[in-house]
Parts: C-alpha cells; sequence; structure tokens
C-alpha cells in the first residue's frame, strides 16, 4: 500500500515570500510559444505539509486544490474525515476521494488498472489533459533512499508547457509543489519519471514520478447540482498552518476570498460554511450557512478579506442573489 513521504530537513526552503511567485487571480494562462506550445498555469501557491505520523503530505495538497475552489481545510480536518485518531493517512488510489468527496470537491482518478505498463507516458498525457480543464491534479512520487514499491509522496500538479494535450513528448514541462518548498517547480518529462531504485533521474532528484505504475486524482470542481455557482478562489496571507501534531496552537489566518464570473450591476451573495456537513449542492439560500455577504458586483471579479481559524474550515459558495 502506498506510504506518505515523512521528511523533517527543511534546509531546502526559501523565503515563504517566494510563494507570492503564484498570481492569485487568472484561472488559466496559455500563451505561444514558438508555433504551437501551450502553458498552463493555475494559480495555487504552495503550502507547507506537516511531518508527523508518516507526513500530511496528501492532505496540504488537497489543502492547495480546495484553496483553488473556495474551500479552506486545516490538513488536521483532512484527514481527520478518514479517521479522528489521525492515524489513517490520506492515500491516492486508496482515500483520497472520500476526502475530497466530504468536501463536496469532484475528482477522476487516473485508471492505472487499465493502462499497460509502463505508464509514465500515458500518465503525462492524462495529467496534461486535466491540467488543461484548470484541474489541478494530485501526484505521487518516489523518494530517494525510501523503498515503498507504490510510492513514497504526493504532490500537486499545477501546470505545463507542451506542444499539445494528446500526445507524450519528452520535452514537456510539468509544473508542481512538493509540498516541501513555497517555489512551484518545473521539469522536463524526460527528468521526471523513475523506477523503485531511483538511480537514473532519481540520481539527481530526490522526487521522480514512477514509470511503471502510476497513481493519480484529478480534482474537478465543487460539486454544483444548481449550476449556479460562481467561481471561487482563496489565497492566504501565509503559506503554512500552525502544525497542532507538533503541539503549536491554532492561529486566525488572513485570507483573501475573489469571485469572478460576475456580471456588473447584478446582485449576489456570498455564503461561508464553518462546517463542511453543511455545504449544499443546490438551494443555497435556504442552506446552513455560517454567514452570507450580499452585494452588487461593481466589476467582473471582487475580493473580500476574510480570516479562518486554522485549524478550521471555511467554504465559500457565490451565487446570484436569492438562489
Amino acid at each position: 500500500m502506498p506510504a506518505s513521504f515523512p521528511v523533517n530537513r527543511r534546509n531546502a526552503l526559501i523565503s515563504a515570500s517566494a510563494a507570492l511567485n503564484v498570481g492569485v487571480l487568472g484561472k488559466l494562462r496559455a500563451q505561444t510559444v514558438g508555433t504551437t506550445a501551450v502553458t498552463v498555469r493555475l494559480p495555487i501557491a504552495p503550502r507547507l505539509q506537516w511531518d508527523e505520523l508518516d507526513g500530511y503530505c496528501g492532505e496540504c495538497c488537497i489543502q492547495q486544490a480546495a484553496l483553488y475552489f473556495g474551500t479552506y481545510v486545516s490538513q488536521y480536518i483532512c484527514r481527520g474525515i478518514i479517521n479522528p485518531n489521525q492515524k489513517s493517512q490520506l492515500l491516492v488510489g486508496l482515500n483520497e476521494q472520500q476526502v475530497l468527496s466530504a468536501l463536496r470537491l469532484g475528482s477522476v482518478t487516473f485508471a492505472y488498472s487499465r493502462v499497460p505498463s509502463p505508464q509514465f507516458p500515458a500518465y503525462l498525457v492524462w495529467l496534461k489533459q486535466h491540467l488543461s480543464l484548470l484541474r489541478p491534479v494530485l501526484i505521487t512520487a518516489y523518494v530517494r533512499g525510501l523503498n515503498d514499491p507504490d510510492y513514497d509522496h504526493i504532490m500537486l500538479a499545477t501546470g505545463f508547457t507542451g506542444q499539445d494535450t494528446v500526445n507524450y513528448n519528452p520535452a514537456d514541462q510539468l509544473a508542481f509543489n512538493d509540498c516541501f518548498n513555497p517555489l512551484v517547480f518545473n521539469r522536463p518529462a524526460a527528468k521526471l519519471s523513475d523506477n523503485r531504485r531511483m538511480r537514473a533521474n532519481g540520481a539527481k532528484y530526490e522526487f521522480c514520478i514512477p514509470s511503471t505504475i502510476c497513481y493519480g486524482c484529478a480534482v474537478t470542481g465543487i460539486q454544483d447540482t444548481s449550476r449556479l455557482a460562481l467561481p471561487v478562489q482563496i489565497s492566504m496571507a501565509t503559506w503554512s498552518e500552525p502544525d497542532l501534531m507538533a503541539g503549536a496552537a491554532p492561529v486566525m489566518l488572513n485570507g483573501t476570498v475573489t469571485v469572478s464570473g460576475l456580471i456588473p450591476g447584478k446582485s449576489y451573495s456570498l455564503y461561508r460554511y464553518n462546517d463542511y456537513r453543511v455545504v449544499p449542492t443546490t438551494n443555497y439560500a435556504k442552506s446552513k450557512y455560517s454567514s452570507a455577504l450580499n452585494f452588487v458586483a461593481p466589476v467582473a471579479s471582487v475580493s473580500f478579506p476574510v480570516t479562518i481559524p486554522s485549524n478550521g474550515v471555511a467554504v465559500f459558495r457565490c451565487l446570484p442573489a436569492g438562489k
């Protein structure tokens, strides 16, 4: 069974202010490189995982993806959805969809059981296709020096540069957050994968995607049967939360909620839920929201400051007034 990656090293960390190299807005940045290449970058800033109990890398990745879709969830609560005692890891290919569904987020997994081995080329194409649809993807990696046969670590893929989305090209670049550094990493496909021995690309890079069997989960967006909810993103002022498992006390975190796709002059309601279990998928105006901010859109995108308890949950949904 896959295992997460416990690491206590911090010597690779750079100033947390470097996390600001990812924009707050802009769902997609596509540009021509040469004649046909496209670049996709999701504005998802890296966040720092906790190390205890075999590491919270999966929980940290879901936290990052959830922020992109308007939800803050503590790593503690993320794992608590699986088991309140915090002793059951979040593992891609086992229980990540249970957590995402509880947070009212849709997901699609890589069909590793139906793809011939070696799977990495097909896996990269699958990644590019989901990223081009503006879907962050939980990816898995071997770690040099560890020995789990499936994978050791979970990271978040947030973009790519490539000639297309239907073919494998060793020159394709994948962007990902490794849950330890406040910078987004970019690496060409030819240098991304390795086998368990980690003697090829793994001799230079600490993290490598398995070349034979690959695990992955794309986060497709919020569960919204009303089809009326507007895009909402949260950006946090800091790239980490106090580590409760290390004995740190929770604090209030500052953030910014940004709603896009608004029609200027129209009335909207921004609903906040402090309990993921009461978040609806329709009839939001009649739901058990914690608070509601009613406003008239001055422009197509507006932002509001928020404070969120670091050990809590804050789910935001924006709908036309009364919906």
